[in-house]
């Protein structure tokens, strides 16, 4: 049996998209370090199978599931109320739950599915969570939001003032600019947040080997045959999302964008922070949700303003 390379006991674990594929392989792996995981999951009955298959294969017994379908901005609220009542103390928030669409589709809440799911879900659940997150704070060892991004946020080409693309959509640019989108979540919550209390990152897992794509159809599945050529196991996948959720390395780089357990330098259009910034407010006016305010009010008291950008994270350069 392959141990975790971090001890996560006495730790609670929420994580989204937990029921196949990264997250399923991520959960094993969080709690065979000891971990308190909450899955969530859209499909109740693959997410409790997926959950009962895991205790079995782990021996732990708090392993527990939320479902809601987190394309639906009501359902990401009642998922984090339920959360927050339920825990309190969150130390690790790992949003993983994406896909692609190669339809344009919209959401009940007119939302483009894609730019709903991947982008505005992660803003949505975070936000709502931080008062648990900061709860978990020690010192010396802050509470984890990662991202799962992607390489793909190289190909995204967006439109600051189409973000739905109602224009010129495709499947791939829908989800490049979504994955690109992750990114500049992160840089721009970076900037809101104590480092020493709460850290952020954004990673992008490999090409895994999953269902991801196999949702659309004949040309979904060609798609997927074509990934499955390259693809990583999810455990291989997995591996640095849970790495991030735990090592001491990434505590002091808080905003950063990670490969393989190493910190790398996404896209130039990554590091256009007034752009992320841009995405900032406008998610915010989308979903209703003051992203200032809920990590103002989250900081506490003592230090709730903004970051100036003097003090937000500098682009790495491994060079």
């Amino acid at each position: 049996m392959v141990m975790p390379m971090h001890s996560f006991a006495g730790q609670t674990v929420v994580i989204t998209g937990a029921s196949d594929g990264i997250g399923k392989a991520a959960v094993r792996q969080y709690a065979l370090g000891g971990a308190r995981v909450v899955m969530v999951g859209r499909n109740e009955a693959k997410t409790r199978a997926a959950a009962r298959a895991i205790m079995t294969d782990t021996g732990r017994r708090d392993i527990t599931c939320e479902i809601a379908d987190l394309s639906r901005q009501d359902a990401v609220r009642d998922l984090a109320a339920r959360l927050r009542a339920a825990h309190p103390v969150i130390h690790v928030l790992a949003n993983n739950a994406g896909a692609m669409f190669l339809e344009r589709q919209l959401t009940v809440d007119g939302f483009e599915q894609t730019f709903a799911l991947n982008h505005l879900a992660y803003y949505t659940l975070t936000l709502l969570l931080l008062p648990s997150l900061y709860a978990a704070a020690a010192p010396g060892a802050p509470a984890r939001i990662v991202n799962v991004s992607s390489r793909a946020h190289e190909n995204a080409r967006p439109e600051l003032d189409d973000l739905q693309l109602t224009q010129g959509f495709g499947g791939w640019r829908a989800y490049a600019n979504s994955k690109l989108f992750n990114i500049w979540f992160t840089t721009s919550l970076a900037r809101r947040l104590d480092a020493t209390r709460v850290a952020t990152h954004a990673l992008h897992p490999g090409v895994v080997s999953t269902r991801f794509a196999t949702n659309n159809g004949r040309m979904g599945r060609l798609l997927r045959g074509v990934m499955d050529l390259v693809s990583i196991s999810p455990a291989a996948g997995a591996d640095t999302l849970v790495w991030l959720s735990g090592a001491d390395e990434a505590t002091a780089n808080s905003g950063r964008y990670w490969c393989r357990r190493r910190m790398v330098t996404p896209s130039r259009l990554a590091r256009r922070e007034e752009l992320a910034e841009l995405l900032w407010q406008r998610s915010g006016a989308l979903t209703a949700l003051d992203g200032d305010r809920c990590a103002g009010e989250a900081r506490g008291p003592v230090s709730s303003t903004l970051l100036s950008p003097d003090r937000a994270p500098a682009p790495h350069d491994p060079s």
